[in-house]
């Protein structure tokens, strides 16, 4: 049998325009559902299967007006053949007198199981009544959908003399109010394989159709549809829930952070090469680098590891304008050497114009810090050098951990701290890029949402952490686009971002306030409190304006 080239799909919704949506994007049916409708109100498809609306004239009323004469290609109208009120034929008439094209059973009996659903098929308002239904509509000129799940239920379709059958799997498992089915992918494709088998032996014309359960995207669908030789698909929550939801999901975070990805960086930090940001934290920063690097003092840079500490110096390199270039030593290996040479001159003196970084300055032994401190005083290693004899001062820019008073004071270097990432989160989108740039030649992009869970970390490696976070993106993601799934993966879900309260509350209050840029509504969810509960906080701890 040659395998068909396109799937024909059934779109099962609630509204005018994801209908006309689901026709431009080459839907072959509608189903017009009262879950579908309820879906787009707020509520989950199975809220359809409860007493709080009269289904046909729901349906009805919003098809009429949204649907029907509005679209090309056929519409089912899901109908709700339980209510003992209703006349079938009258219900046949209606829908064939508005112009549906065929019907379908739909809420059904069929997602209800054990002595429930017994009882109503004792009292004759369950599967059999639907059955009933489909078999007179053709009568009325209409075609059929007969929805099932189990074997009963298909060969009752089958006897009805349906036209299209639609195997369910259950509600779809998908997205915020997605119901978990229970029935893996792989099983799901071997009891379609099975049932189609059945269908066909028996009824070779009927079209044979899946949906629901574990199906929430095109590659589960020929999974199924590969396994079981389908026909079609029929699709509800995934084509117009599961698609809005991410949308507006989306394009709400695209806005939310739009004020986070403009690209110019602030004025101070525009001056000084290699540095990016635009937050206060940063400008005060490149200020303070600005002004020492006019000078020939040493410079003590001090930062918590992965802050970026080694980035300064070197801004510090570029920032003084001079010429030689820029060594870096690690004071946790043996440096003495190079620093003060055997035989000859050592690295300080030889670069003249150049910069040496001295990484882990609290590493330093006592008699090789004194030796600087002695360089430092006179500009030479010999006490009893002419000045004629001493060489253009080299910059000697050392960098350490937090707490480098005692280095900085004994060696008469200037302190400039670098912030660590968490106070300078309105510098991550620009981070980030910047980052992306070195991390690939092609453009790498992160989504919105994706950012914004950057945004919410705390981030205790700093720069470095980042840095490593999108690295591993990039290299995991296609098409160069970073999802919010995909740095999921790697760092849990946004709520796990949240910190566990401290010992100082009005602390962590302000911190998250900070994080989140005084939002007070973002500043609730990322604490996992209500925002009630945030107003009263705030007020009790004088937090209040």
């Amino acid at each position: 049998m040659k395998k068909r080239l396109e799937i024909i799909v059934g779109a099962a919704i609630g509204l005018g325009m994801t209908a006309r949506a689901a026709a431009d994007g080459g839907a072959d049916f509608l189903l017009a559902l009262s879950a579908g409708r309820l879906r787009v109100m707020g509520a989950p498809s199975l809220a359809a299967l409860l007493p709080i609306r009269d289904n046909n004239s729901f349906t009805d009323e919003f098809a009429r007006q949204e649907i029907l004469d509005r679209v090309s290609i056929p519409v089912f109208f899901g109908a709700a053949a339980c209510d003992p009120r209703l006349s079938i034929e009258a219900l046949l008439t209606r829908v064939r007198d508005a112009g549906y094209f065929g019907i379908a059973n739909f809420p059904t009996a069929i997602h209800h199981d054990g002595a429930f659903r017994a009882a109503l098929e004792d009292a004759g308002l369950g599967f059999g009544r639907e059955i009933e239904m489909l078999r007179a509509a053709p009568a009325f000129g209409l075609a059929t959908l007969g929805y099932a799940r189990t074997r009963a239920e298909v060969d009752a379709l089958i006897e009805a003399g349906v036209e299209r059958l639609c195997l369910n799997f259950g509600w779809n498992s998908g997205g915020s109010q997605g119901v978990p089915s229970g029935v893996p992918l792989d099983q799901a494709a071997e009891r379609a394989r099975r049932t189609f088998a059945r269908v066909r032996r028996k009824a070779r014309g009927v079209l044979c159709f899946v949906e629901g359960g574990p199906i929430i995207d095109p590659r589960h669908l020929m999974s199924v549809c590969d396994a079981s030789r389908a026909d079609g698909y029929v699709g509800g929550s995934t084509l117009d829930r599961l698609p809005l939801e991410m949308s507006v999901m989306q394009t709400t975070s695209a806005f939310k952070t739009a004020g986070l990805l403009r690209d110019a960086p602030g004025p101070e930090a525009a001056r000084i090469p290699g540095l990016v940001g635009r937050s206060p934290a940063a400008g005060q920063l490149a200020a303070r680098v600005a002004r020492l690097a006019a000078t020939d003092l040493p410079i003590l840079v001090e930062g918590e590891p992965g802050a970026g500490r080694t980035t300064v110096a070197r801004a510090i390199h570029q920032a003084s304008g001079r010429t030689g270039p820029t060594t870096i030593l690690d004071a946790r290996e043996d440096i003495a050497a190079r620093l003060f040479g055997e035989g000859g001159p050592g690295a300080l003196l030889a670069m003249r114009h150049g910069t040496l970084v001295i990484e882990n300055a609290d590493a330093l032994p006592p008699t090789l810090r004194a030796r600087l401190a002695d360089w430092i005083e006179r500009g030479t290693f010999d006490r009893f050098a002419k000045a004629s004899d001493r060489m253009p001062r080299t910059r000697l820019v050392l960098t350490h951990p937090p707490g480098g008073e005692a280095t900085a004071r004994s060696l008469s270097a200037q302190r400039l701290t670098v912030p660590p990432l968490r106070d300078r989160l309105e510098d991550l989108p620009l981070l980030a890029r910047v980052m992306l740039r070195g991390a690939q030649r092609g453009a790498a992009e992160l989504e919105p949402a994706a950012l914004r869970l950057l945004m919410a970390r705390s981030w205790p490696g700093n720069l470095r952490e980042l840095a490593e976070v999108l690295r591993r993106a990039v290299t995991e993601s296609s098409g160069g686009r970073i999802t919010l799934a995909r740095l999921e993966a790697q760092l849990g879900p946004a709520n796990a971002a949240a910190p566990s309260p401290p010992e100082d509350e009005r602390a962590w209050i302000l911190d998250a306030l900070r994080r989140n840029r005084f939002r007070r509504g973002e500043t609730a969810a990322f604490l996992g409190i209500a925002r009630k509960t945030l107003y009263n906080r705030m007020r009790r701890l004088g937090l209040d304006p």
